[in-house]
């Protein structure tokens, strides 16, 4: 990596030399010489930095000058950072008019000012870069600054590929599940398959191919996936099977009642357990698990991918199963797919047999043929393949690893480092997009070419530009198409480790250590800080990076562990310490003057934050999500200039906001607001702190609403939401229990832009939904819930892009639409698409116990309709359009019921061919009406636990316990 990351390094480096906040303290202290010379240094070097990265690999005398520049450049970095924060401070000091005080700060008479010695320190370390630089017995060019990457555009799509588009596996898949379904020659009761091959075949690919395939489905009553990786922890792994079981974790880690837990979830089934990516070549340890898993009934199979020819041989009752490469016609159309345009080759283009001899170097292996492929569709010349063509050796089994950094090296530098410092997560680690980029942030890889840029706009165009190239893989969206969370493919996680070299670590073990040369340092699970850094030698001391990852029970980090910290890694730009089960912040945080990323996320006890926050001028991300204890934030937070992101939900004992929160120009993410109770004190934040921060974007939670006319007359039009563009996400909470009549003239001053995609309102006291609700025409999802006096909604059908609609315990509401049919359905059929509800996937109705229809029916209209007669069954003519031909409901792919007693009429829905889901009795047979005959697939709902599962992903939020769930009933057509 330090090839790849000096270059950046210098980049900003000479960028802060430049800065006016560095330029004041070199007239300050009288050394602005000093610093100009240094700037003349650091450019001079950066010239031939470009050359230097392509000889590092051949040449080991640059490999050693390039070592010996790294460690004085991250020197020349955190100096200068420090003395940037210094002025941050002077600047916060001066706002609090302590003009005074600042001068004495900044004066030589102050001791601390004396004691650092600033124009030595920068003569020094000067000194020290020109002597590396004039020590190169070898001949390294100048070269031009590189010219960032930029996406190319496409016209209807780009050449990336979805996973499970699988090419060229269809033998491999009927003759693996003729295996596993064969019960020929098997003495046990548990069959057991290894799929084999080298790196990048596509095993785990071919395995969920086979997992998801409809004959493997019927033919087992359970279906469990694990993914095992490095570590065969056989707790874990059982903790993993039963959570796989169950679809939900377990809530204990006792290793008795996890047997005990995973024998009862699989006894006398016939299940198939797949175990992804497994490297245990331990007989003892396998016999443990193997052991645990044969009270399966007859039948059962486990389904394992490895590398390892060991670990079939100590596994296999069913004969092993070898993946081999791509023949040559398969590995054209998969390279097709992804380096031409649409899939389709070019005509009269040279690209077409340059790719071909391309691909015959590729040996078949898909990982590298859509690697290369993805690299290769972002070259526009003919040239450029051709150039590419002569550096790719044949692939050998052991010539992967340096046949893909073939792609690394293509990459600009500033990508290289991004991608680099993804090695800080452990293998199979799913990591969010959102977090990343702000790590990117917070260690100063994110560069904008002009001001009007945002950070984290230009961060997801470098993960996009990784992803679009294959580095990162498995990726999961949200409702808009945006990518949420991803992983890394193995052989992927290898390179980023290797070019990453001592710079990163992770620590899985007490056991492994860290070299000076580390900067970067994540913790899994449950090792406890301070066993496995030393605080006390200098080996940690140039730490920039502390992630605590994984899943922490029963851990205690204490104070007296943080304040080493604090006190010993001066330099951290991040610190995570997510879930250590903190009890207090110890006020030497604000040691911590680099700090730019801080997670104190899920620290349940933590009810305060120490008043020392406010030094940390460079923070930009403050996490206290789920700090259940936390009872307000520091007052001192208004002052944190710089803070981007301050994610808050899940704080429940928050009362109130400080004063002057509106003052953070440049906050981003405000994930909750509370509206300050009548024990806040008297300077606590009122709503209209919210006025100006209209950067706000994702999601914002405004709670703990209450209508008293004051409140209407004042402030809740100032929080002036229609100004926020950038806001995709709103919920409005009313205080539980709270109905009023300022209620409607509350939610009328909440008015938000009509960029908005979701809206949720809770606990409203209005009976009407203000008209400004059809403004939101880019709304996706709407979400009611508890407005027990609510009775009247507008035509929803009037929202074009609306996919779900979910009213739950609505006490008065009779009717889905407060327009009569003949209204509404004549606007649709009028409308230029002709469709009602033309994008509305999803209809969820629960413990509306007045409901009757949809709409008030108007016979002059004559729109067909259900009726229930409440004995029998549905009424239904099969028609899938009104009298004024409006197509109904062309999308709706689920419809869930449930506690509505007085239902008696609703729309048809021809369409709905997915899944319907029903609680009350008299309802079981009236689905085939409902779907005009249509049958739909559909599953039993076993627990409530299971439905809240599947309403929290299906609806984005989480039900309130069902009556009665266990009774639950799914009716089938």
């Amino acid at each position: 990596m330090a090839e790849a990351i000096l270059f950046n390094v210098a980049a900003r480096i000479i960028e802060s030399l430049g800065s006016l906040a560095l330029k004041q303290i070199g007239l300050l202290w009288g050394i602005t010489d000093e610093l100009e010379k240094l700037k003349n240094t650091v450019s001079t070097i950066q010239a031939v930095l470009l050359d230097a990265e392509e000889q590092w690999a051949m040449n080991r005398q640059v490999r050693d000058w390039l070592e010996k520049l790294k460690d004085v450049f991250y020197d020349v970095d955190d100096l200068l950072d420090g003395f940037s924060t210094e002025c941050l401070l002077r600047e916060m000091m001066t706002r609090d008019k302590m003009a005074k005080k600042v001068r004495i700060f900044f004066s030589k008479s102050n001791p601390l000012v004396y004691d650092l010695k600033m124009g030595h320190k920068i003569k020094a370390i000067r000194q020290k870069l020109d002597a590396i630089a004039n020590d190169r017995k070898f001949h390294l060019e100048e070269r031009p600054a590189e010219i960032r990457v930029s996406a190319r555009k496409r016209d209807d799509t780009h050449s990336y590929v979805p996973d499970a588009n699988v090419i060229g596996r269809e033998d491999d898949k009927k003759e693996i599940i003729k295996r596993l379904l064969s019960d020929s020659d098997i003495k046990e009761n548990v069959g057991i398959l290894p799929i084999t091959g080298i790196g990048g075949l596509g095993k785990t690919t071919l395995a969920q191919f086979i997992f998801n395939d409809l004959k493997v489905d019927k033919h087992f009553q359970l279906k469990m996936w694990v993914c095992v990786s490095d570590n065969f922890d056989v707790r874990k792994i059982v903790e993993k099977i039963l959570e796989s079981a169950r679809k939900q974790k377990p809530e204990t880690i006792e290793m008795d009642t996890l047997v005990h837990g995973l024998r009862k979830a699989i006894v006398g089934k016939k299940y198939l357990l797949v175990l992804d990516d497994v490297w245990n070549e331990d007989v003892k340890k396998w016999d443990d698990l193997k052991v645990l898993l044969e009270v399966g009934a007859s039948g059962s199979r486990m389904l394992i991918t490895t590398r390892s020819k060991k670990v079939a041989q100590i596994t296999q009752t069913i004969a092993e199963y070898s993946l081999q490469c791509l023949d040559e016609r398969e590995s054209w159309c998969l390279f097709k797919q992804v380096a031409f345009e649409k899939g389709q080759e070019l005509e009269n283009s040279r690209k077409v047999e340059v790719g071909k001899e391309i691909v015959e170097k590729c040996y078949g292996v898909p990982l590298v043929i859509k690697t290369i492929g993805r690299l290769l569709s972002l070259e526009n010349s003919e040239a450029g393949w051709f150039s590419f063509k002569n550096k790719l050796p044949a692939i050998k089994e052991d010539g992967i690893l340096p046949t893909l950094k073939l792609s690394y090296d293509q990459l600009p530098s500033h990508l290289k480092q991004c991608f680099a410092y993804c090695s800080i997560f452990p293998k199979d680690y799913v990591m969010k997009k959102s977090t990343l980029i702000k790590l990117w942030i917070a260690q100063g890889f994110i560069k904008l070419s002009n001001q009007n840029e945002c950070l984290e706009d230009v961060g997801d165009k470098y993960f996009m530009h990784l992803h679009w190239r294959s580095f990162f893989l498995k990726a999961k969206t949200d409702y808009l198409g945006n990518v949420i969370t991803f992983k890394m493919h193995d052989l992927m996680h290898d390179l980023a480790m290797s070019v990453a070299g001592s710079l990163i670590t992770t620590l899985e073990s007490e056991e492994k250590s860290i070299s000076e040369k580390t900067r970067h340092v994540s913790v899994v699970d449950n090792i406890d800080f301070s066993s496995v850094i030393p605080m006390s030698s200098s080996k940690a001391s140039r730490i920039r990076t502390l992630l605590s990852l994984g899943e922490f029970k029963d851990l205690q980090e204490s104070s007296t562990s943080c304040e080493a910290i604090f006190l010993s890694l001066k330099f951290l730009r991040v610190l995570n310490l997510q879930g250590r089960r903190l009890d207090l912040v110890p006020s030497s945080i604000c040691k911590l003057k680099h700090l730019r990323d801080l997670d104190l996320s899920w620290n349940d006890k933590i009810k305060m934050l120490p008043d020392s926050i406010p030094r940390l001028q460079n923070l930009y991300t403050l996490r206290l999500s789920y700090c259940s204890s936390l009872k307000e934030l520091p007052r001192g937070i208004t002052k944190l200039v710089n803070l981007r992101h301050l994610y808050n939900n899940g704080c429940e004992n928050l009362t109130y906001m400080p004063c002057g929160l509106g003052e953070l120009k440049n906050l981003q993410t405000l994930s909750k607001f509370v509206v300050h109770s009548d024990s806040a004190p008297e300077d606590s934040g009122r709503l209209s702190v919210l006025n100006r921060l209209n950067s706000l974007r994702g999601k914002l939670q405004i709670s703990g609403l209450r209508s008293r006319e004051e409140d209407v007359a004042s402030d809740y039009k100032g929080a002036n939401l229609k100004e926020k563009e950038h806001l995709q996400v709103l919920t409005l909470r009313w205080r539980r229990g709270n109905v009023n009549a300022c209620d409607e003239m509350a939610l009328e001053g909440f008015e938000p832009h009509p960029n908005l995609k979701k809206m949720y309102v809770e606990y409203y006291g209005g009976v009407r939904v203000p008209m400004w609700l059809l403004s939101l025409t880019n709304l996706v999802h709407l979400s009611l819930n508890d407005c027990r006096i609510l009775k009247y909604l507008p035509p929803l059908s009037r929202l074009p892009f609306l996919k779900s609609i979910s009213l739950n315990f609505l006490d008065e509401i009779e009717y889905v639409s407060d327009c009569g049919d003949n209204n509404e359905l004549s606007s649709s059929s009028s409308s230029s698409s002709s469709e009602f509800f033309p994008s509305l996937e999803r209809i969820f109705l629960h413990g509306c116990h007045n409901l009757k229809g949809w709409w008030r029916r108007s016979d002059s209209y004559n729109v067909y309709v259900n009726t229930i007669d409440h004995k029998n069954s549905f009424e239904a003519p099969s028609m899938t359009r009104t009298k004024g031909n409006a197509l109904l409901f062309p999308r709706l792919s689920k419809l869930a019921i449930w506690h509505c007693p007085m239902l008696t009429s609703l729309p048809m829905f021809p369409h709905l061919e997915k899944e319907l889901y029903l609680r009350d009795a008299r309802w079981k047979a009236t689905m085939s009406s409902v779907c005009n005959g249509k049958s739909l697939k559909a599953s039993a709902l076993w627990s409530s636990t299971v439905f809240r599962n599947w309403c929290l992903s299906h609806w984005g939020f989480n039900m309130l316990p069902l009556y009665e769930s266990s009774k639950s009933q799914i009716v089938q057509a």
